[in-house]
């Protein structure tokens, strides 16, 4: 399968070389096109108010967008043979409404299946581990190989730190995952300036991401699609089948 794989890191996160020797061990063909610099949280923001350009350093072309950017020009112009776009792995889980949908990381997918192509995002918690999390992209990319479900533009998979094993298709997504409020602070200048931060809520309905993720510690799939969120249980079980060495 040809893959575009993109993030919204830019080309020094770590963990980006590991994740295309790991689809091109398994005979994929890989053109790497991210963001020319850290685009994380930026969600579905796109350029139109400048040029965009698009360079090869490397072996990778770096785009001077954002990730959604990337893909346009990937699909458009770069690898427009591609199947499969894999947006990731993101360092810190996109869990809960906000995060999904304020994520780079799964914008780059939800962009793919914009353009009609299949689009996986994955992202691992802090402390996860990147060989396992790499092992279950690589189940996922082939259980989607011929997987076919209208109005499904892309799926986003979060690993959990110390995963239990367990694979969940939760049925909606957490709201008001963190406690936040606004900090005032005021700067030498004696100007005031605000920090928004607030700690992670520590219970969470039971058929949310969050409870599946944090406290079942399950990795997690989600299905965006184009009437909102949807599970993909079937999709699931392919991708255990595979892990299991049944596909």
């Amino acid at each position: 399968m040809k893959i575009v794989v993109t993030n919204d890191d830019g080309p020094h996160t770590p963990v980006l070389e590991p994740l295309v020797k790991a689809l091109e061990e398994r005979g994929h063909a890989v053109v790497v096109v991210v963001p020319e610099r850290q685009r994380s949280a930026t969600g579905l923001a796109r350029t139109y108010h400048k040029p965009l350009r698009a360079r090869k350093v490397g072996g990778y072309y770096l785009v001077n967008g954002f990730p959604t950017d990337a893909v346009f020009l990937a699909l458009n112009l770069i690898a427009p043979d591609a199947e499969l776009v894999v947006s990731g792995v993101n360092i810190g889980e996109n869990i809960g409404f906000e995060s999904t949908y304020g994520s780079g990381t799964v914008a780059a997918a939800i962009q793919a299946g914009v353009l009609g192509r299949a689009g996986l995002a994955v992202s691992m918690e802090p402390g996860a581990d990147l060989g396992k999390a790499l092992s279950l992209l690589s189940a996922f990319v082939e259980a989607l190989d011929g997987y076919r479900r209208d109005g499904l533009l892309a799926v986003s998979v979060n690993v959990p730190e110390g995963w239990s094993g367990k694979l969940a298709s939760p049925r909606s997504l957490a709201v008001g995952l963190y406690a936040e409020r606004l900090y005032k602070f005021v700067d030498p200048r004696g100007e005031e300036f605000y920090w928004r931060w607030g700690p992670r809520r520590e219970e969470f309905p039971r058929d949310t991401d969050a409870y599946a993720f944090y406290a079942e510690r399950a990795a997690t799939a989600v299905g965006i699609c184009a009437d909102g969120v949807c599970q993909v249980e079937d999709l699931v079980r392919r991708t255990a089948e595979v892990m299991n060495g049944g596909r």
